[in-house]
């Protein structure tokens, strides 16, 4: 039996997530979006049989699965939280919240639903990504003790002057499109547990990371760049994540 997902965000990664998701064998059965007109478009275009302006009567009124949350930032916490309440495995777009604080109630809300939360990390599929990753778990580059997490655009600000130029909407700073390098390069590194600290002269942030093996959670600073201090004599590696991205979705 194929998976049922509902859809909460008519804007333009709709068209990635629902073809997407059709690709993968799942069927999405309904669309949620306060703008009705902009659902009633998606649901013809791709192919999705029910519309809804009201998350809550989509959660009431479909069987569903998951949920996939593509709306601006600022609503991706109270509608992760509404779809675990609901019992609902949820894939999120990125970045997760607006802020760590956000990000803890949502991780602590799956665990007590019992259910799956993911974020949209598409960067790790990307080809070159899996090939370094698969470098990288083959010992070929020895220990990684840095990263700094560099993104050129080729296509400018996406949606200038809309909601994600909004600060109020998407939080601001560059882990809104920078994420995806933060999280490649601790990805990469074995997601290490930070230890933040301000330098007094300064109002930026720097980051430094255990070699624990076992931490699999992080808050990722303003610097974008995430060092492990070396605990023995072997030699030291820093990886810049210089990717250039295509065209196409963030």
């Amino acid at each position: 039996m194929a998976i049922r997902i509902g859809v909460v965000g008519a804007g333009c990664m709709a068209a990635y997530h629902i073809p997407g998701f059709k690709a993968g064998g799942a069927e999405v059965v309904a669309i949620a979006d306060v703008n009705e007109a902009a659902a009633k478009n998606a649901a013809a275009k791709y192919g999705v049989g029910k519309v809804y302006t009201d998350v809550a009567d989509m959660l009431a009124s479909e069987d569903l699965d998951a949920v996939s949350v593509i709306t601006p930032n600022k609503f991706h916490k109270p509608l992760v939280l509404q779809a675990l309440k609901a019992g609902k495995h949820v894939f999120c777009e990125k970045p997760p919240a607006l802020n760590a604080a956000e990000i803890t109630q949502m991780a602590a809300a799956a665990k007590k639903a019992g259910k799956m939360l993911v974020f949209d990390f598409n960067n790790r599929a990307r080809p070159e990504a899996c090939a370094m990753k698969k470098a990288i778990d083959a010992g070929r580059v020895g220990k990684i003790n840095s990263a700094q997490a560099l993104w050129i655009r080729r296509t400018g600000i996406p949606g200038f002057g809309g909601w994600f130029t909004t600060k109020a909407l998407s939080g601001g700073g560059p882990v809104i499109d920078l994420l995806h390098m933060i999280d490649l390069a601790l990805y990469f590194m074995g997601y290490p547990e930070p230890m933040c600290s301000r330098t007094p002269s300064t109002t930026s942030w720097a980051t430094s990371a255990s070699r624990d093996p076992g931490a699999s959670q992080t808050v990722p600073t303003v610097s974008a760049t995430s060092s492990r201090r070396p605990t023995d004599s072997s030699p030291s590696r820093m990886v810049p994540c210089f990717i250039s991205a295509p065209p196409g979705p963030r």
